[in-house]
């Protein structure tokens, strides 16, 4: 059924291939040996929207402007999987002048709504009211007077009918696109999300700065290939966070492109025999992740991988220290280079912590 839209499907693998051939000098040829087609996170894009669905069956769907206009905006849509569940959305605007922007008209179909703001959230009723409107048209126009903004809805029908299927929602009473004669209770039900625990992290100690060096020359000798792609003469970040008892998190960058590094972590003890061992993170899928942009904070090991310079794409990750590993907490994809400041972020992974 889904077949005859021409979709764009991003994995995380081939993702991140394309991140580290623009900007990182990661080898391709064992990303590529790497890859698998079975049981991977997806991203569909069709035309000006793209659509995630995360280990909940929580769906988001996201436009923008086509690719041949000039001004930023964004309609997300979500919903929760199961009966009963609401479609909600949030509208935001950039500014082309990067100065004020005014209330907002919104124009779509027979609508007209005024006073809007340049980030609006959208509650299930005016989605109600909302979408009838856009799913007969082909575009929303937002003006403040001074700027238009044009949201396409080339792709819309094909990116909600990918959110009802994934939901099992087609055919349904509560199905967005294509509606029919069963009951809302048939849709799929939501997915409880993962128990995580996440263990409280000691400060650093003074001793923290000369040990870091004495762990890094450990390191060396097991991962040559961070060294000698990103020399220290090059200045590469590094850091040392505690994560308690008499463990260590290590953090190097190993590869540098235009604006931004690639990073390897290892654990290791704070004492000799320092023994760092590569830590080996995982995505959504279970697969090998990697580290773009590290940051570690507060028992939170965080990676951002930007597609473009002005990040207004990429993915997210961020790994939650247990007190016996580094475990998967968040992820999220932003595959639409479209000019919204740090992206519209998809969710693909979540999990309640305690």
């Amino acid at each position: 059924m889904l077949e005859r839209f021409a979709a764009k499907t991003y994995t995380r693998h081939a993702y991140s291939i394309l991140q580290r051939t623009i900007m990182t000098r990661f080898a391709l040829v064992p990303l590529l040996l790497a890859l698998s087609p079975a049981a991977m996170a997806k991203v569909y894009e069709f035309q000006d929207w793209a659509i995630a669905c995360d280990n909940t069956r929580h769906c988001e769907a996201n436009g923008t402007q086509s690719q041949d206009s000039d001004n930023p905006v964004s309609l997300l849509l979500s919903r929760d999987a199961g009966p009963g569940a609401a479609l909600t959305g949030l509208l935001q605007v950039a500014d082309p002048d990067d100065g004020k922007v005014g209330k907002l008209t919104l124009k779509a179909g027979k609508l007209n709504w005024r006073g809007l703001a340049p980030e609006q959230a959208l509650s299930a009723a005016q989605m109600k009211q909302l979408l009838p409107e856009m799913l007969n048209a082909d575009s929303a126009v937002l003006n403040d007077g001074r700027h238009q903004w044009t949201l396409s809805l080339a792709g819309l029908k094909a990116a909600l009918l990918k959110m009802d299927d994934a939901q099992g929602r087609v055919g349904t009473a509560g199905a967005l696109v294509k509606k029919g004669g069963k009951p809302d209770a048939a849709a799929l039900p939501a997915l409880p999300a993962p128990l995580l625990r996440p263990a409280e992290t000691p400060p650093a100690q003074a001793a923290d700065k000369t040990l870091l060096p004495a762990l890094l020359r450990e390191a060396r000798k097991t991962a040559a290939d961070c060294w000698s792609d990103l020399p220290d003469s090059e200045n590469p970040d590094s850091g040392l966070y505690r994560l308690g008892g008499a463990q260590v998190l290590l953090l190097r960058e190993c590869s540098r492109g235009a604006y931004q590094g690639g990073f390897q972590a290892w654990l290791a003890n704070d004492k000799p025999p320092y023994r760092p061992r590569p830590l080996k993170l995982k995505d959504e899928d279970g697969q090998p992740a990697e580290l773009m942009n590290a940051s570690f904070d507060k028992g939170v090991l965080s990676s951002y991988g930007k597609l473009r310079g002005i990040g207004d794409c990429g993915d997210s990750y961020s790994w939650a220290w247990t007190g016996r590993e580094l475990k998967l907490m968040s992820a999220d994809k932003a595959p639409q280079c479209r000019g919204i400041a740090g992206g519209v972020p998809l969710r693909t992974w979540a999990t309640r912590q305690k």
